[in-house]
């Protein structure tokens, strides 16, 4: 593609500067279109970017990933934590929730990873059977719903979240999973560069 580029920048040598943005854009695949064509203005710059109105390099990311430390995440089947999550943004291959090897045409440019903070990592733990969770009476019915799979799997889930969200968890496990407790302290930030 470089000598391609060289190639074509040297054929136009004769030609007005001001194309060769154009030109050089059109050499390593960039579509040209009537905006972003430069050769049509008549003002005085120094700038090919001057009087575009739009990105000259799109950044492609996720602004909002859940991983398996959210509850919603995490009783849909998100079984993929911080790690698996940053690495498949790095372009890397990872096993998916659903046990297939998975990777992007392209790595992320960027990724938030968007955890709740309220009860974080309590789905799992409650899946997992956690000896803490196991404490609570609505801890010990989730967790024993959400292992037996199907129908009992997903009512566990539902009755959760609709706990959750009306105000009705057990406050042991709202302590127990709330920042400042063992467990919570437990689920680190990832690297990031």
């Amino acid at each position: 593609m470089k000598t391609k580029l060289l190639a074509t920048l040297t054929l136009t040598a004769g030609l007005n500067i001001t194309s060769l943005p154009v030109i050089a854009a059109e050499a390593v695949g960039f579509p040209i279109t009537k905006e972003s064509s430069f050769t049509g203005y008549a003002g005085k710059t120094y700038s090919p970017y001057a009087q575009r109105s739009f990105p000259g390099r799109p950044l492609w990311g996720d602004t909002h990933l859940h991983t398996t430390f959210s509850m919603d995440a995490r009783l849909y089947g998100n079984v993929l934590g911080l790690e698996e999550a940053y690495r498949f943004a790095l372009g890397e291959e990872v096993t998916s929730s659903t046990g297939q090897r998975v990777k992007l045409s392209r790595p992320l440019d960027w990724l938030v990873i968007a955890d709740h903070s309220d009860q974080m990592g309590m789905a799992q733990d409650i899946a997992n059977g956690a000896p803490e969770v196991l404490k609570s009476e609505q801890g010990r019915a989730w967790s024993k719903g959400l292992q037996a799979g199907g129908q009992e799997s997903v009512e566990a889930g539902l009755d959760l979240v609709d706990k959750f969200g009306r105000g009705l968890l057990d406050p042991y496990l709202i302590k127990a999973c709330s920042p400042g407790s063992p467990r919570y302290s437990t689920i680190l930030l990832i690297r990031t560069g």
